[in-house]
């Protein structure tokens, strides 16, 4: 099925839309904004949203009912934390309110607060104590207000599995205390837009859109187990599992026009089952694509470790831990090589340098690096890059120095904190050693490589060191 003409994808601008997926076979996190899937990990994921400034993910493993709850969190860079809380069983959702992620259990039919730094969540709602007798499960805000969706309200253990119990979910307001959409058919993933309700009702197969007061307006067949939803302009991705009578089948993202109410794309997905699906923008799709890579000089390591020959490896095989991807590992790697010289006329210090300086003062200097090529600048091993100060002596009445001066000082060098992404900037504290000799010095601030020396545009000013107390 072609999508339709100037579809999704052309209103997204620089945005992704990130999947989570998960399933017997394994899963992971998808971007799915180009023409085929793209896996960023394999770590198998329920629950994903956006909130606080960071991108928040529920991993997902088989038999949860007896596993730990793990919570990761992204920002640009990659992980942020990493958060395991003991008490949630059988997590689903996640959901960023009241300034904390918020977690659903089906086993206990809760809802979890969990507070960062906290040795245990808090346990905000529970719906029964009858273990997953009503599957809670997505969680939405509206109105400034936590929303729950469960499978219906049963008096026995999975009771919503028995024949003739579908069309007994609903959704729940917490802080109203009531229910504010009922009737429907195992539902999941409940959004309000635009003063209408828009729920996956998994048995039924369909998007459904419903009205303020709950009453069914449109139903979109879907024709799959469906769960996870988000919008872009007119039209909503909708999560669609793989048919389980069906060895070879997959799970799809649905592409719904809300204007017609009719599927205009299926994306087929690498996964068996879908859970969720966000709109994020290119920098949180970077830091879950670099996920424990933050420390690159670390990943740098792993990369490099895997080819060493036995004798050289400090660690058995059966010891070894991979955190990283091998290509997030591979691609931060490469920054160790030399650069392009063509491409590192794209890179560069910006910044303003102050007018006068103390003789012999250990200082540093707020300055940015900018990256404008298409590859990443970091200093990690062969070949670092790193920003460092030349001094040059200005003679009498000279504006500038000659260009067979040499610098009579040159500082340390100083690594770059952090990554800088293509197209990125960052900060960097340079560190300055001033000339103990007072008088006029052009100071020139510059990146430099091992093998290929300074480069990029470099940021200069002149500058008067006066003498010390």
């Amino acid at each position: 099925m072609a999508a339709a003409a100037g579809g999704w994808r052309a209103l997204l601008g620089d945005a992704r839309v990130l999947v989570s997926g998960f399933g017997k076979w394994g899963g992971g996190l998808y971007d799915v904004t180009g023409p085929a899937p793209e896996a960023l990990d394999d770590l198998p994921t329920s629950g994903l949203c956006i909130g606080g400034g960071r991108l928040w993910r529920v991993l997902r493993a088989p038999g949860e009912q007896t596993s730990t709850c793990e919570l990761l969190s992204y920002d640009a860079r990659g992980v942020r934390t990493y958060q395991r809380c003991d008490a949630i069983r059988d997590p689903h959702d996640v959901r960023w309110f009241d300034g904390a992620p918020h977690v659903s259990s089906s086993w206990d039919d809760a809802v979890w607060r969990v507070d960062p730094g906290a040795d245990e969540p808090t346990l905000v709602w529970q719906g029964s104590t009858i273990t997953d007798g009503w599957h809670v499960n997505s969680l939405v805000v509206v109105d400034d207000a936590l929303h729950v969706c469960a499978f219906g309200r049963f008096d026995r253990h999975k009771g919503w599995k028995a024949d003739g119990r579908d069309g007994a979910g609903f959704v729940r307001d917490l802080a109203a205390g009531r229910d504010v959409l009922t009737g429907l058919s195992h539902p999941h993933t409940p959004r309000f837009r635009g003063g209408r309700w828009y729920v996956c009702e998994s048995t039924r197969g369909s998007l459904t859109e419903l009205g303020a007061d709950g009453g069914v307006l449109r139903r979109a067949a879907v024709e799959r187990f469906t769960r996870g939803l988000t919008f872009v302009g007119p039209f909503a991705l909708v999560g669609g599992n793989a048919h389980r009578e069906h060895d070879d089948d997959r799970a799809e993202v649905a592409v719904v026009d809300l204007r017609s109410f009719t599927v205009v794309e299926r994306i087929a997905m690498p996964c068996l089952e879908v859970y969720e699906i966000v709109v994020a923008g290119p920098g949180v799709r970077r830091g879950v694509a670099t996920g424990f890579g933050v420390n690159a000089a670390r990943a740098v390591e792993q990369h490099r470790g895997a080819a060493r020959p036995t004798e050289r490896r400090p660690t058995p095989p059966d010891a070894a831990v991979r955190l990283v991807p091998p290509g997030t590992a591979a691609r931060l790697a490469a920054m160790g090589e030399a650069l392009d010289r063509d491409a590192v006329r794209r890179c560069g210090v910006r910044g303003a340098l102050p007018a006068v300086a103390t003789a012999g003062e250990a200082t540093t200097w707020p300055l940015e690096v900018v990256n404008r090529t298409a590859v990443p600048l970091g200093t990690v091993p062969p070949r670092m890059v790193k920003v460092g100060v030349r001094w040059f002596r200005l003679a009498e009445g000279a504006d500038a120095p000659g260009p067979d001066d040499e610098p009579v000082a040159t500082g340390p060098a100083t690594p770059l904190e952090r990554v800088v992404p293509p197209g990125m900037r960052t900060g960097v504290d340079v560190l300055v050693e001033v000339p103990a000799a007072p008088g006029r010095y052009q100071a020139r601030v510059a990146l430099r490589q091992a093998g290929l020396g300074w480069f990029g545009v470099r940021v200069q000013a002149e500058v008067t060191v006066k003498p010390g107390a």
